[in-house]
């Protein structure tokens, strides 16, 4: 198998249980042989498959598990049984515990994302949600959300935002951001039809 890290001997300031890890060969443009990366208690927290990678001071631990092409940097720790996946990227002091899951998306500032929480992309939007500040998320969110502030998701509630308009949550206040996204020149191909059929002057 060719391996992409090793488990080195350079424990954590902190916790000596967790060890930093260090690339054994080329992953992509950011991650180089030799480079070295964030803390892992063992080889069952980030995946020797694809290019996923724990940057900086960053934390998987406990049964968590860190794959695909996720990023994990900053002072993030992923804990309990939670699983990074996906494109998703997870920062600064975000706390990833208990069964969640973030399959897509950003995840920054001081929040937390516990207990069956699942951030994910909308299938027919393609677009993935956003959480900073200190939000609490422990429901599930989809598609274009912007969650941020001291907002709290609780438990069993799901949103979903189907399409690129942005749902935004701060501080528990919600408003809505219209994506404009009609296709470019049809308003000067409307006007140039109404000139060719209109009636002459």
């Amino acid at each position: 198998m060719n391996e992409k890290y090793e488990i080195t001997d350079i424990s954590h300031p902190d916790y000596p249980h967790l060890h930093r890890v260090r690339a054994l060969r080329e992953i992509d443009a950011d991650i180089h042989k030799g480079d070295l990366g964030g803390y892992v208690q063992s080889r069952e927290n980030l995946s020797q498959k694809d290019s996923c990678w724990i940057f900086g001071d960053a934390i998987a631990c406990g049964e968590a598990l860190v794959s695909q092409y996720a990023r994990v940097s900053g002072h993030a720790v992923i804990c309990g049984s939670a699983l990074v996946s996906g494109g998703a990227c997870v920062s600064r002091n975000a706390v990833i515990e208990d069964q969640a899951m973030v399959l897509a998306g950003t995840v920054g500032g001081d929040c937390f994302i516990s207990g069956n929480a699942c951030l994910a992309q909308n299938p027919k939007s393609n677009v993935a949600p956003s959480v900073t500040g200190r939000a609490a998320v422990y429901g599930m969110v989809y598609g274009s959300v912007m969650i941020s502030g001291d907002s709290v998701i609780l438990p069993g509630v799901k949103i979903d935002m189907p399409t690129r308009d942005v749902l935004e949550i701060r501080d528990g206040r919600v408003c809505l951001h219209r994506f404009r996204g009609w296709p470019q020149n049809t308003p000067a191909k409307n006007e140039q039809r109404t000139r060719d059929n209109g009636p002459e002057r």
